[in-house]
């Protein structure tokens, strides 16, 4: 069987390892470069014979989503890339990583030591002492060197940095089966352009080729799946849980930390938030690992705690090559497929033009060609003193073919038409995905303290709705009237469908509000409704 060279990207570190897809793992490097394209030449030269790749990456995400009818044969690639980035934006990371998450990432410091670096930090400033940033105390300490401190700035700047540009890409998988057989979406990831096509031309000059490109959220179901077919799987990081269905009935959920420090306590209250039965736990560091076992609830009959001494990054390897393997990924495309000819900008009238100038040389070519045959006969029946007569009915004959060419050149108008009126469809579709667009800005403008959007759903043609979660009644009523006057601008009203109070995802009481978005419908008086009778 073939070797896959399988690259994880999880925000912090490049780390590598070798697999077939059939659960074995033989080798595992971690770059101590964080520039991405020297830490590919580090492993490249740490895995000389292995020249394809899979990527598996945090900037990848994945999610559920319910597709129009046809979607996939009626939409452009285009299209289809706006409809899955308005539905998985929500879910996108925000530049907002701590020094401390990052330490974490990079396996310098640990849970116990982020916590007491901070509690230290904590009584600097209360104390009035003067401020002390982490990185100092962290060096102070001993638990980490300056030059340790120095790169996980750099990584730290670089989470950070504002994206330059977003052209997003998706994939687009098979649908999941959820419960009495009705399908519950189809499952989705999305990535940026940009940083596929920098995967591609860093693989490229470090002499590798891309195989495929993967998110890392709920990755090792393809290794965990073989032994574990329904329940839960809960791959735990340092920066955060991922909550797996293994029955492929949904799309996984991330619960980030946000750079906090981990205890036994926090994991026991984490894990009781997770519903259901059957939970398997796999920790990406043993200090995680050791964190589980203290809970206690390792003993539970509905969790079972793995234990690799890989450790969750050889399952990952291991399952990036299995689902390559086996095709089972989403397949996220890694080259652009060429625009149907029809939808080429200018293709439409250089068509018309060509068609018009054929036709006319056409016309004028065989018109020539009947006159000089024209000519040799008149010169013959002058010969035979039979010239006007013939003369007469040549020209005849002349005139009705020019005028089966004049009906030509209409229907080739007629055809022109058409496609003038296509392309004012095409137009429209590309107006619904910029409205989608500014709603979503709308919608993130409205967010105000104390209130959280849950999820966004589309009702069908212009109508959606949005579920969130709210401290206080108030607070939500504020987001109610701040997002209706930003929609009247745009001819939308809004309608609270549901209230209720309740503790929302966060774990905090609250109020649940359902808020319907549908264009507005101006009302016709009854006059006009009669006269239209």
């Amino acid at each position: 069987m073939n070797n896959y060279l399988v690259i994880i990207d999880d925000g912090f570190t490049y780390r590598a390892g070798v697999s077939d897809g059939s659960g074995i793992q033989t080798e595992f490097h971690v770059a101590s470069a964080v520039d991405r394209a020297t830490a590919i030449r580090e492993i490249k030269s740490y895995f000389p014979a292995m020249n394809e790749v899979v990527v598996v990456t945090s900037e990848a995400i994945s999610g559920a989503m319910q597709l129009p009818p046809g979607a996939k044969d009626s939409l452009s690639f285009d299209e289809l890339n706006q409809l899955v980035h308005f539905e998985l934006s929500p879910k996108m990371a925000v530049n907002d990583a701590l020094l401390g998450e990052v330490l974490l990432g990079r396996d310098v410091i640990t849970h116990a030591q982020l916590s007491e670096l901070l509690q230290q930090q904590k009584e600097s400033r209360q104390n009035q002492t003067g401020y002390q940033q982490l990185g100092v105390l962290a060096v102070q300490l001993g638990y980490a060197s300056q030059p340790e401190i120095d790169q996980a700035i750099d990584v730290q700047r670089n989470l950070n940095a504002p994206s330059q540009a977003f052209q997003p890409l998706a994939g687009i998988g098979q649908e999941l089966n959820a419960s009495y057989g009705m399908a519950s979406g189809t499952e989705v990831v999305l990535v940026s352009e940009e940083v596929r096509n920098i995967w591609l031309q860093t693989l490229k000059s470090a002499g590798l080729r891309l195989v495929a490109l993967m998110p890392l959220q709920g990755i090792t179901r393809f290794v965990v799946g073989r032994q574990y077919t329904t329940g839960t799987l809960l791959e735990l990081y340092d920066h955060g849980l991922n909550v797996v269905p293994l029955d492929g009935t949904g799309a996984v959920d991330v619960i980030p930390f946000g750079g906090k420090a981990l205890d036994a306590d926090q994991i026991t209250n984490l894990l009781s938030r997770i519903s259901g039965v059957n939970k398997v736990i796999c920790p990406a560091t043993e200090e995680l690992h050791e964190l589980v076992l203290a809970t206690g609830e390792h003993v539970s009959p509905d969790l079972e705690l793995l234990s690799d001494p890989g450790g969750i990054y050889g399952k990952v390897v291991c399952s990036a090559a299995a689902a390559v393997k086996s095709l089972r990924h989403v397949l996220i495309p890694l080259k652009n497929p060429a625009k149907p000819l029809a939808q080429q900008p200018l293709t439409p009238w250089f068509v018309a033009v060509i068609l018009f100038l054929s036709a006319i040389l056409f016309t004028e070519g065989y018109i020539k060609r009947q006159f000089e045959a024209g000519e040799v006969k008149l010169e013959q029946e002058r010969i035979r003193h039979l010239a006007a007569e013939e003369t007469m009915t040549t020209a005849g004959e002349l005139l009705g073919e020019i005028g089966f060419k004049q009906l030509d050149l209409d229907a080739k108008e007629a055809e022109l038409s058409v496609a003038k009126r296509n392309l004012g469809l095409i137009d429209n579709l590309r107006n619904r995905s910029g409205f989608q667009v500014k709603l979503l800005e709308i919608l993130m403008e409205s967010i105000s303290e104390g209130v959280m959007l849950d999820a966004v759903h589309s009702a069908g043609g212009d109508a959606f709705s949005i579920e969130l979660w709210s401290i206080t009644p108030q607070q939500g009523s504020v987001f109610v009237e701040g997002l209706s006057e930003r929609l009247s601008e745009i001819n939308q009203t809004v309608e609270v469908l549901q209230t209720r109070t309740g503790q929302g995802k966060v774990g905090i009481d609250g109020t649940e509000l359902v808020v319907k978005i549908s264009p507005q419908i101006e009302s016709i008086p009854v006059e006009e409704v009669n006269d239209a009778k």
